[in-house]
């Protein structure tokens, strides 16, 4: 027998490329509990494994509010990486209706989460920059357009993990005698508490090696560019205009003068500096920039204005 959803709960997950999170609230947005769990993008960690982190969030956050169990809720929003096609929202959706999880849900890409919790009118554009990059716009009148999200291999350009992995390169070369990036390459092999620059081999292509902790050197990088290295301070303005060519292509795609921009992504609402270079790379004129620090709050606003259709 299938459970009656209860009425006064929604949840939002935000499955992003290092980890899931999930929130439980009531109706009107106040959050009971709270979860996290690992990456549940499932073009990194595969279906079985996103699916079991996003359960695993959704639990911790039932659990959190008191419930013995994961009850199932009146709406519920999924916004996870990775999703980006009709086939990759449809075996989610799937998923969720064979577990009973919702009434009713929507299954959408995260960066529609940034979006909806970090401009007033729901239209504008959404960066994300945390181990992946992407950018998503809405228009006035509804229609959509992103730029980037392509993958690791594919694109990424101006994520943690491209400016991690930018970074590598020029250390490597800077122990071939190719560059002289010597405070990067110290300040990697310290942060990986490896003696070596030789040792840089075995511990980046270990199979346990993953994109996230990878693409956690970024951190390195800009706290050296704090400190005045200019071969970091270069690696970081790169990044930056590689991250203005993705809202640039979304707005002229949209044909949007001045839009609202939301900020989101671990690398970019951490980083002073990385926005500073971004607003410095931008081109073209824009309106209020807002962080938005947990896009879960932006699952929220989704599931409920679900809610508020179908009232």
């Amino acid at each position: 027998m299938v459970q009656q959803p209860i009425a006064d709960l929604i949840l939002g997950v935000d499955g992003g490329g290092s980890k899931t999170r999930a929130l439980l609230a009531d109706r009107a947005g106040r959050v009971l509990g709270a979860g996290s769990a690992p990456s549940s993008n499932y073009q990194a960690v595969g279906f079985a494994a996103a699916t079991a982190a996003i359960l695993a969030a959704a639990q911790q956050a039932a659990q959190q509010a008191g419930y013995a169990g994961m009850p199932r809720v009146a709406a519920a929003c999924l916004g996870l990486a990775g999703v980006d096609r009709p086939a990759d929202a449809a075996r989610f959706d799937a998923w969720v209706r064979e577990q009973g999880l919702a009434a009713r849900w929507a299954i959408v890409n995260d960066a529609e989460l940034v979006l909806a919790g970090g401009t007033p009118a729901g239209w504008g554009v959404a960066l994300i920059c945390g181990t992946g990059s992407i950018a998503y716009g809405r228009a006035p009148d509804g229609r959509v357009a992103r730029a980037g999200g392509w993958g690791y291999l594919l694109g990424d350009e101006g994520s943690g993990y491209d400016l991690a992995l930018r970074a590598l390169r020029l250390a490597t070369q800077t122990a071939d005698g190719r560059a002289d990036a010597q405070a990067l390459l110290q300040a990697i092999l310290t942060a990986w508490q490896l003696g070596d620059a030789s040792e840089l081999i075995g511990y980046v292509y270990h199979p346990e090696m993953t994109r996230a902790a990878i693409a956690g050197l970024a951190r390195v990088v800009l706290e050296l560019a704090e400190a005045g290295d200019a071969h970091a301070a270069a690696l970081v303005r790169s990044a930056a205009e590689e991250l203005a060519r993705l809202v640039e292509a979304v707005m002229r795609r949209l044909d949007l003068h001045a839009p609202p921009l939301a900020l989101g992504g671990g690398l970019l609402t951490a980083s002073p500096r990385l926005r500073a270079a971004l607003d410095a790379a931008i081109g073209v004129p824009l309106g209020p920039q807002q962080i938005v620090s947990d896009p879960a709050q932006g699952a929220l606003c989704i599931a409920q204005r679900s809610l508020d259709l179908h009232r």
